[in-house]
């Protein structure tokens, strides 16, 4: 977020020194055009009478010769001062730390410093799956009915949002998100401290060595931003390690999704192979809670992405659900099938039709339309200009698939456009800069309403505080995902005003399992008796 902020600095200054080039260019033009030397007028005097005789597109003044040379030196002159300027700017904020291993580690000092107090939380240890298996259930968690009650089950995984990490492990930096540091350790512990229940793995290459998959923070121009990469392993390991412990608070089994979205592969077929390769490897310390083998039938290799996300979230208590964007099914098999990387996905993300961008990299394919696609993703700027006409429509597809709205890991979100997203679109995945989020005053609010009780749905689906983002995931890192009627944002007020309501989601069911029903009993003469049939 900090980083629109700098380039709107940037922007301005440019601007700003422009028009002053321009405006003193003009004046010496008229100074020297219109105040011919002896005149025994003041300098202002001719000033004014040339500036009238502009206006009026008519000079009664000296034809004086304009002294070009003189202006071309003092354009250049202005110039060099405006350029030395930014220079100096940058250089102390931006530009303060480079690609060295001794600025990374200052930089990661520093920032582990400053997000130090998140450590010493107890962690968000509200589970919404400990509330849907109580006995019995607490209020609100009560009002979500299940195949007992005869009418449907609601518990579908379709109907959550997780809390989620934009850039695994990610730090940022000292001036704002941009040349910032990866340190899986720290990044990850705090994440889950906070409650994230999902976390983006950004997964691209350096140049230099196509072969090892990293995490890279680059814009949506494809520009590496973050001082160095981040290692899948590391992330990985430690998400295994903490995601399922209590670490001073109670363990939370709710189901952690781990979402890997390759921004490019290397185009060698030996390279590709050692690419997909060492992702497999990376993931090996999820084995023992990877959704794989199940009693509601194998997940491996995308065989149920069909049923994942509308089965119940229960049934993924302690469980790791492994999300790619790249079609794994067509990746040469391996003599060990861990080293495969098709072993470990769950389920494959398509493009939304309604959010394709070219920020969300060249791998993604659009969603076809037979086979059926269950998960897509679109990008934040497409997703949040869908007019009314055409939010029915997404809010339908919603109903039954996961949908993540992804954006540049910089890029400002506002509570009314994650509202808009969540509780209008119905999407239910948006991964935010949830180190930063916690960082901001607003933040400390919603920490004090995390010690209330929800009593309404709505308190599950909501920003309880109009302020801050995280705010929706108050009670859990799980979310209770209401798709609302259409309605914009215009009473939505940002900036020092007192904030007006978020406007609240609407209880609109989302995906409901449908009860079985018995067959009734047949007739007697429907019997064959095993094929022995007395006739008469």
């Amino acid at each position: 977020m900090a980083t629109d902020s700098e380039n709107m600095t940037i922007a301005t200054m440019a601007v700003w020194m422009a028009l002053a080039v321009l405006v003193l260019l003009i004046i010496i033009i008229i100074i020297y055009k219109f105040y011919p030397e002896n005149s025994g007028r003041s300098i202002m005097d001719g000033v004014m009478n040339g500036m009238k005789g502009v206006l009026k597109n008519a000079s009664t003044t000296s034809q004086s010769k304009v002294p070009w040379h003189i202006i071309t030196v003092i354009v250049l002159i202005v110039l060099m001062v405006y350029y030395f300027s930014i220079a100096i700017w940058y250089k102390y904020t931006k530009g303060q730390y480079r690609s060295r291993a001794d600025h990374v580690a200052t930089v990661m000092s520093i920032r582990n410093s400053e997000l130090g107090d998140i450590t010493s939380m107890t962690p968000t240890d509200k589970s919404v799956c400990s509330a849907l298996t109580a006995n019995p259930r607490p209020a609100p968690y009560d009002k979500i009915t299940t195949l007992k009650e005869g009418k449907g089950d609601q518990r579908s995984i379709v109907n959550w949002r997780p809390l989620t990490v934009r850039l695994t492990g990610y730090l940022g930096g000292v001036n704002g998100i941009s040349d910032g540091v990866f340190d899986m350790a720290s990044g990850v512990d705090k994440a889950l401290r906070l409650g994230a229940r999902a976390f983006v793995f950004d997964i691209d290459y350096l140049d230099v060595a196509p072969c090892e998959p990293r995490v890279i923070f680059r814009d949506d121009r494809g520009i590496m931003r973050s001082l160095h990469t981040g290692s899948i392993k590391d992330g990985i390991d430690e998400i295994a390690e903490k995601a399922f412990v209590g670490n001073g608070g109670n363990a939370n089994y709710d189901p952690v999704l781990i979402i890997l979205y390759l921004r490019r592969v290397p185009g060698g077929v030996k390279q590709r192979g050692e690419f997909f390769k060492n992702i497999a490897i990376s993931l090996d310390a999820l084995s023992e809670y990877h959704l794989g083998q199940t009693d509601a039938g194998n997940f491996h290799n995308c065989r149920s992405e069909s049923k994942l996300f509308t089965s119940p979230i229960i049934n993924y208590q302690k469980k790791f659900i492994i999300l790619t964007n790249y079609n794994t099914n067509n990746l040469p098999s391996t003599r060990q099938p861990k080293d495969n990387l098709d072993f470990w996905i769950n389920g494959r993300i398509y493009l939304d039709n309604s959010g394709k961008s070219m920020s969300l990299g060249e791998v993604t394919d659009v969603a076809p339309t037979s086979p059926p696609s269950y998960i897509e993703v679109g990008a934040i700027q497409q997703l949040l200009a869908i007019g009314p006409t055409e939010q029915a429509a997404f809010q339908e597809s919603a109903r039954s698939k996961f949908k993540i709205a992804l954006g540049s890991p910089d890029f400002p979100y506002t509570v009314a456009q994650v509202n808009f997203l969540l509780n209008t679109l119905g999407v239910q995945c948006v991964p935010v800069d949830l180190l930063s989020l916690s960082q901001t005053k607003d933040y400390i609010n919603t920490l004090k309403m995390k010690s209330t009780r929800p009593t309404r749905l709505n308190d599950l689906a909501n920003a309880l505080n109009p302020k801050d983002i995280l705010s929706f995931w108050t009670h859990g890192g799980w979310s209770w995902r209401l798709v609302p009627e259409v309605q914009g944002f215009q009473d939505y007020k940002e900036g020092f005003e007192e904030a007006a309501k978020v406007p609240p989601a609407v209880a609109v069911t989302g995906y409901t399992i449908p009860p079985p029903i018995a067959p009734k009993k047949p007739a007697p003469s429907m019997n064959s008796n095993g094929g022995m049939v007395n006739i008469r």
